[in-house]
């Protein structure tokens, strides 16, 4: 859709940020002669209610936070096609994200981002909310008129108020940063799934890496050696799988932080906003011995060609068991919770972009208007192998680029081709949110396209081969084809062969 000139009284400039759910604009407030942010619902979405109704509590949530430390909500509306929007703090100094690209942060800089991280966390846990979304992109930085920057916590699209985390809890989060209890329904996440958040973050600015999957971690001081040792402790501690062994909230993690070397204190439980000792056990931090909707169940053998063809045909099996729990839990939030159920999870935040230039050659045949969503998912994690050039070869041997394609006979839709149950799993609610019916938007499609590498790819990182092709034929074929070849089945290797021609082309001198 067309953007709009004006949001109410906010002239809309530009726009800086896309998710699966809303559009955020650098727009300019005439009257108070201000840049601001606008975050305007996407269009196919608008008429969901249950989505608009989420969308909006994005914004309640912020204004009833309404700290420097988070950012800032002044004004909501509605444009004359009848699509909400909400007015932001605009951060012209871009995310957390953007500036990790350039690797490891200096040790007082990082330490100094956490604490300013950590006090806006610490104003939601205050006020009885969990974020559930931590991450690098979700960091937002704002110059300050009397000089240097303010830290802003964003994108609260999937929080939720903790006096309803006892009741069924959906999956949520982003691979690396999650907590191994957000995988899982009924994990009823806390405070604490906050805290490893929170040690993810602070582990990525000291190493220049998102933490391995529990098992696999090593101390920050393995890759960084003046990490001192205290430091390391309270980090790793931050991020145990277990939360019984982590800090209890963000104040309490701050204060370790700016005392390392000082004892730490007894573990104890959060307060009263914790679930009670009465909480279901947490599945093995190792992974579900089931399929969750974030990781679709691995096609039985002798199914239909493409894993989304097969994982659609479990019904009766995991898969249909959790669609009727997840239809089952909207229905009783859609009736009457007052909480922000995980919502429209927009990860676009409101600031510039970094030109694609740098990771896509400027003169191949990718369209420009998909350039920063091939970027976004090729770099929505550090998974070996995964690239933008990836990303845009891929969609060039989908569907040449074309968004409006329509493969009736095999249910696949859209520039990367995915059918309605399976996109389902991989839009940034997952199944919480309402099930996606083509056409679907370039916007969707392809940043679902990094959100599925990124969750199973490490389920194939032993395996021998090009880890790019590897990921190529695992986006055709799922994890079980790929493991049962040890490396990528001859059936796709005419594929991946078209893929690696492709990001030739695309990978910048």
């Amino acid at each position: 859709m067309t953007a709009p000139s004006h949001a109410g009284r906010y002239r809309i400039e530009q726009l800086i940020g896309v998710g699966g759910f809303a559009s955020v604009y650098l727009a300019h407030d005439d009257a108070l002669r201000s840049p601001v942010a606008v975050k305007i619902l996407a269009d196919n979405w608008a008429r969901q209610t249950d989505v608009r109704a989420r969308f909006l509590q994005e914004a309640q949530l912020l204004r009833r936070a309404d700290s420097h430390l988070l950012v800032q909500v002044f004004d909501v509306g509605e444009l004359d096609d009848g699509r909400p929007y909400f007015v932001m703090t605009y951060a012209d100094r871009g995310t957390l994200l953007e500036r990790l690209r350039g690797g490891p942060l200096a040790m007082d800089e990082a330490l100094s981002l956490m604490g300013e991280i950590c006090q806006g966390v610490a104003v939601l846990h205050s006020i009885g909310v969990v974020h559930r979304d931590l991450k690098p992109s979700n960091v937002l930085l704002c110059s300050r008129p009397e000089g240097g920057e303010r830290v802003m916590v964003s994108d609260l699209g999937i929080a939720r108020s903790t006096d309803h985390l006892s009741g069924l809890t959906l999956p949520a989060g982003s691979p690396g940063y999650q907590a191994p209890e957000q995988l899982y329904f009924d994990g009823a996440p806390d405070a604490r799934a906050d805290v490893h958040g929170l040690g993810a973050l602070t582990y990525h600015m000291l190493t220049g890496r998102v933490p391995a999957k529990p098992g696999r971690r090593v101390p920050p001081s393995a890759l960084r050696p003046e990490v001192p040792e205290g430091l390391d402790a309270v980090v790793m501690r931050a991020l145990d799988p277990d939360r019984d062994g982590r800090w209890p909230d963000a104040a309490t993690y701050l204060a370790a932080l700016s005392a390392p070397d000082t004892p730490p204190p007894p573990l104890s439980s959060p307060s009263s906003s914790s679930p009670s000792s009465s909480s279901p056990p947490l599945p093995p931090a190792s992974g579900p011995s089931e399929p969750g909707p974030s990781e679709p169940a691995e096609p039985p053998p002798g199914a239909g060609e493409r894993p989304r063809r097969r994982w659609r045909a479990l019904a009766g099996g995991a898969a249909a068991i959790v669609v009727a729990v997840v239809a089952a839990a909207v229905a009783v939030s859609l009736a009457g919770s007052s909480d922000p159920p995980g919502g429209p999870a927009s990860s676009a935040p409101a600031t510039t972009g970094g030109p694609a230039g740098r990771w896509l050659r400027d003169d191949s045949d990718i369209p420009d208007e998909y350039r920063d969503l091939i970027v976004r998912a090729g770099t929505y994690c550090a998974e070996p192998g995964l690239s933008p050039a990836l990303i845009a070869a891929m969609l060039k041997a989908e569907s040449g680029y074309d968004p409006n394609l329509s493969d009736k006979d095999r249910n696949e839709y859209g520039i990367a081709r995915w059918t309605p149950e399976v996109l389902w799993h991989w839009q940034p609610n997952g199944l919480q949110g309402a099930k996606p019916e083509p056409p679907f938007s370039p916007e969707l499609s392809i940043v679902a396209m990094g959100r599925f590498m990124c969750t199973l790819g490490p389920q194939i990182e032993d395996l021998p081969g090009d880890p790019a092709l590897k990921l190529a034929a695992l986006y055709r074929s799922g994890v079980t084809p790929l493991k049962r070849a040890k490396g990528i089945p001859a059936k796709w290797r005419d594929y991946t062969t078209q893929v690696a021609r492709y990001m030739r082309d695309y990978q910048p001198a």
